[in-house]
């Protein structure tokens, strides 16, 4: 148990409340309490002895008053939470004692009558939470509330959004990362419990969040009283923000009618959707998600270059096969997502308009471009994230000024590649915390290997530091890359799929990979013996097998997949504590069975 200060109130389903004591630590850790509807008095008794009269705060009876604040609570966990939320945030007597009059004031002034319901007073006192906040966190909670009810929101792609708007943390420093900024927010309302979050089981991160259904009515409604949003349904409003939910045509006509629109969102569009009309001529937009859009002919309006003021741009799967070469002009974009969709899957042609856009710090190039793409990118120094880079249509050298990269995913091919080119630009991206090299099928050098390079990974002392995440495809690596991955200490996930290493053999040695928590394994045809020393990955949670290509795994799930010439078991699994499940998938169920038995014998006797 983490030390607690003497504001926190804890919940859970079963609605007992209890509070936590401070004093250097823990003494009094836990102890019982009343349901909340009966009594807030702690009981005197505990796992740990009897408590203390001096352990229940005395601010809290004094000013808080806290059977009458946790009354107007109506019983509800998520109040009582996000009450503690409040309260937790505030330091001193005077601001306890103010919580509770503004609490009062709601039925002493007739805010709300006796006859009101639980959830009235319950939204009472969220809406006091909310007003509680800082103004940057207030802009952060109506931004969220703007995504439909019980939506999972990915917070890599929200960050930009909130760059983009304006909305930073005031504890951010010079130099940090957009995503820094908005992992910094998030803290801040989880801990005030006003959000639910999900983090990335491998590297701890916060990945999704939404909002509990009552707090985003509050903020839906604070949010309408302050024109910061429009819902297509709510054609009154004037707000200078517009989100469209799920819809299969857009009539710009009809639902744009504000010149000073500043965002435009396209949300949870699980199809695609026409732009019938030329909306671009909204000259104060900075927002624009396109997610998914399908245009006229598969060419993007060349009157989005007037969007002089764009800083968020997301052409995700939008059905585009032409791009303007307007699209020079957006230089004030900080998020630019041009992963486009073509239903013929033909490579795009993209024209070299971006050296100009230099305070770009997301940028996502299609997945496939033609071979007369020709793109200088070296004046990029700012970017964080690069995505689809390919060795072909860029210079590799254009990476080393990009000093503030933290995510990259790289296209080797192009018949000048070497992988002493790779050695010296990672050896640069000192910040660098996930790097995926990948090698297409019909690369040059996969071809015909033995006239490019002999392909093999860099030194351990050219890989960034704080790399946390690596996946290598089809680079054909020739020597076991366990020996040098196993020696980047802080390596959460590693991925090798499709011929990634063409080798038989691969050993995980003692000691090696101490904060590996993902394996993931997938086409590796010549591969036929594992060895796991005692001591190596050990805190490993998840291994999947997959032996027939047909049975894949969702490709978020760490396995190991199509490995068709790997007929068992590293007997050195079994020192592995951490590793809690062992699904092996197959048609073949001898051999399933078989790995099964072995595996369970090797725990039972470990």
């Amino acid at each position: 148990m983490k030390d607690y200060d003497e504001r926190t109130i804890w919940t859970c389903d079963h609605l007992p409340l209890m509070t936590s004591y401070n004093k250097g630590k823990m003494q009094h850790s836990v102890w019982k309490a009343e349901f909340i509807d009966s009594n807030l008095e702690a009981s005197a008794s505990c796992s740990s002895g009897v408590v203390p009269d001096a352990v229940f705060p005395k601010r809290v009876a004094e000013y808080g008053k806290p059977k009458e604040m946790i009354k107007h609570c109506g019983g509800l966990p998520l109040a009582v939470k996000v009450l503690g939320g409040l309260l937790a945030a505030q330091h001193t007597s005077r601001q306890w004692k103010m919580i509770s009059e503004n609490i009062k004031a709601h039925i002493v002034e007739g805010r709300i009558s006796s006859n009101d319901d639980d959830s009235s007073t319950v939204n009472h006192v969220l809406s006091l939470s909310y007003e509680g906040l800082p103004s940057h966190l207030k802009h952060c909670l109506l931004y969220l509330a703007s995504f439909p009810e019980d939506h999972k929101i990915k917070i890599d792609r929200l960050s930009y959004v909130w760059a983009a708007e304006g909305i930073t943390n005031p504890r951010h420093y010079d130099g940090a990362s957009i995503r820094h900024n908005a992992d910094l927010n998030i803290k801040e309302l989880v801990k005030r419990n006003m959000v639910i979050s999900e983090r990335d089981v491998f590297i701890s991160r916060f990945e999704y969040c939404q909002l509990h259904d009552l707090m985003r009515e509050i903020c839906l409604l604070k949010a309408k009283e302050e024109s910061f949003i429009k819902i297509v349904s709510d054609p009154a409003s004037r707000s200078r923000r517009l989100v469209v939910f799920c819809t299969d045509t857009f009539n710009g006509e009809r639902d744009i009618e504000n010149s000073k629109l500043r965002s435009l969102l396209f949300i949870l569009v699980s199809y695609r959707f026409a732009m019938r009309s030329d909306f671009m001529m909204l000259p104060l937009l900075r927002v624009l998600d396109l997610s998914r859009a399908k245009f006229e002919g598969g060419k993007l309006p060349s009157s989005i270059g007037k969007l002089i003021h764009l800083k968020y741009l997301s052409l995700y799967m939008a059905y585009v096969t032409h791009l303007p070469s307007s699209l020079r002009n957006l230089k004030s974009l900080l998020y630019f997502n041009l992963e486009i969709y073509n239903p013929r899957g033909d490579a795009h042609y993209v024209p070299n308009v971006f050296k100009e856009m230099l305070e770009l710090r997301y940028f996502s190039l299609p997945r496939r471009t033609t071979s007369r793409t020709k793109l200088e990118l070296g004046n990029l120094i700012k970017l964080e994230t690069l995505k689809n880079f390919s060795t072909e249509n860029s210079n590799v050298t254009d990476l080393h000024c990009m000093r503030r990269l933290r995510s990259l995913q790289i296209l080797i091919s192009g018949e000048e590649w070497r992988m002493e080119t790779l050695s010296s630009t990672l050896s640069k991206l000192g910040h660098l915390e996930r790097l995926l090299i990948k090698s297409p099928k019909n690369s040059v050098h996969l071809k015909h290997p033995k006239l490019i390079y002999r392909p093999m990974l860099p030194d351990v002392q050219h890989f960034p530091s704080h790399l946390t995440t690596i996946s290598l495809n089809g680079s054909r690596l020739e020597e076991d890359p366990m020996p040098i991955l196993e020696k980047l200490l802080q390596l959460k996930w590693v991925s090798l799929w499709e011929n990634a290493y063409v080798g038989r053999r691969m050993v995980c040695s003692s000691g090696g990979f101490p904060q590996l928590h993902g394996l993931s394994i997938s086409i590796l045809e010549e591969w036929e013996e594992w060895i796991v020393e005692e001591g190596s990955m050990p805190q490993l949670h998840t291994v999947f097998f997959d032996i027939n290509k047909e049975n894949s795994a969702p490709v978020h799930t760490p396995r190991i997949e199509y490995c068709k010439k790997l007929k068992e078991l590293p007997d050195g699994l079994r020192f592995i504590t951490s590793l809690q499940e062992l699904s092996i998938l197959t048609n073949e169920r001898e051999i399933q069975k078989k790995n099964e038995r072995e595996f369970q014998k090797k725990m039972k006797n470990e």
